[in-house]
């Protein structure tokens, strides 16, 4: 029994890992169920031992993805000394992830718009990490010398997303840098 239920988590864990890469390299609307299983080499059946619907899935993969990011940015931060060094790691990740293979600019915004109602549990899972990274920030800008680090924050959260989806569609990553030096000019001119 013990091999049974092993053998099932590495099916479920491999199915997980499939889904996340394909939704977030081609989009949820554009992957479907039979491709993830072909590309998982699993049985449907195993896919509906462990999810009910492709929404369910969805969200144990975007699930996934929330962990891998917050991941990186912790990494990156990990070590470093300062608000402004903290919070000008976050455009290192975001160069990291522009430089992936199937990149398609922010997973998480395209997942908002994807799902499309607003009261969606996918909508709820993209804001809540969304919050998370502003949370993160905030945290890092509270720490240091910033006259108003609650509005700093929020504008500090739209250049990443900016820079993010700006990369994708211009092909490059010149909106990443120019997202994290307009943020490190904010701090500046924060500073007090």
């Amino acid at each position: 029994m013990s091999i049974t239920l092993h053998r099932s988590e590495a099916a479920r864990d491999r199915l997980i890992e499939t889904a996340r890469r394909l939704f977030t390299q081609h989009g949820v609307p554009h992957v479907g169920i039979n491709r993830v299983i072909e590309e998982a080499g699993i049985a449907r059946m195993t896919l509906y031992n462990h999810f009910a619907s492709k929404d369910d899935l969805v969200a144990a993969a975007f699930e996934q993805e929330v962990e891998l990011r917050r991941q990186s940015i912790s990494a990156v931060q990990d070590g470093l000394e300062g608000s402004f060094e903290k919070v000008l790691a976050l455009f290192v990740v975001a160069l990291e992830l522009a430089g992936l293979k199937g990149f398609r600019g922010c997973a998480f915004v395209n997942l908002a718009i994807e799902a499309a109602a607003p009261d969606s549990a996918l909508h709820s899972l993209a804001k809540a990490h969304k919050d998370w990274i502003l949370e993160n920030i905030r945290g890092h800008l509270h720490a240091g010398p910033f006259s108003d680090p609650e509005t700093l924050a929020r504008q500090i959260l739209v250049l990443w997303d900016g820079g993010i989806v700006g990369a994708y569609v211009h092909q490059t990553d010149a909106p990443i840098h120019a997202a994290r030096d307009a943020a490190r000019a904010l701090m500046r001119s924060a500073a007090q």
